[in-house]
């Protein structure tokens, strides 16, 4: 699976339900988020807990970032570690979410507008796989005259809780309805505009005292506001 960023305040929470647009997506969030699979950042397929390859995000949006999962019902249970203080006044939590949303939102960007695979926000905010897949996706889109843009209402959707810290790793679980479009640069032909609605896993670890996305995996996927979204 564009999103706005979060709060930048210093609230510390561990959890956050967000009404503020999605960029993602998340594959971004399918299959991104999440490579492309078109999600692909996959989403269009998902292979059994392989990271998608580079291929076009005419598909899914969102699904060219992340990764997916042979699953299709995975449960999750919440972390009880205790929040660590950090500079700033956040809770480590607090801005492990920060730097998840980021990523996303420099996803979203970089392939805006006339896709630039070399835009320095992506190595700021992903590492390993994922720095790898979203250069590739942002690369693909270029060079196939495709770019990212919002939905014209968006549903703004998109719940981000942290599940595990340990050390200079840590995992989010994020639900989010992914609702970005893939146009033709030339033309503004809608190639997809599909809504889906995405449960991801993101694996960060933290890098030159930063926290950046190391790799994003789709738990499960429905059409349209589905799944997820509607729990309460």
């Amino acid at each position: 699976m564009g999103k706005g960023g979060p709060k930048r305040g210093g609230e510390d929470v561990a959890e956050r339900d967000r009404n503020t647009r999605v960029s993602i997506r998340r594959w971004g969030r399918a299959c991104s988020l999440f490579l492309a699979v078109a999600l692909a950042m996959s989403v269009t397929g998902c292979s059994s807990g392989n990271a998608a390859s580079p291929t076009s995000t005419a598909a899914i949006e969102q699904s060219s970032s992340t990764t997916t999962s042979s699953a299709s019902t995975v449960t999750t249970t919440s972390s009880t570690t205790t929040p660590v203080s950090v500079p700033g006044g956040q809770s480590a939590e607090d801005e492990i979410i920060t730097r998840y949303v980021a990523y996303w939102d420099a996803r979203f960007a970089a392939n805006s507008g006339t896709p630039n695979p070399d835009d320095p926000a992506l190595r700021e905010f992903a590492t390993g796989e994922q720095l790898n897949n979203v250069i590739a996706e942002t690369r693909a889109n270029l060079e196939q005259g495709l770019a990212f843009r919002p939905a014209a209402q968006p549903f703004d959707i998109q719940r981000i809780k942290v599940i595990d810290v340990d050390g200079d790793h840590a995992a989010v679980q994020e639900c989010v309805v992914s609702d970005g479009v893939v146009i033709r640069r030339a033309t503004g032909e809608v190639v997809n505009d599909d809504v889906t609605t995405h449960n991801v896993r993101g694996d960060m670890v933290r890098v030159d005292g930063v926290w950046r996305l190391e790799s994003a995996q789709l738990i499960q996927q429905w059409n349209g506001v589905a799944g997820c979204a509607l729990d309460s």
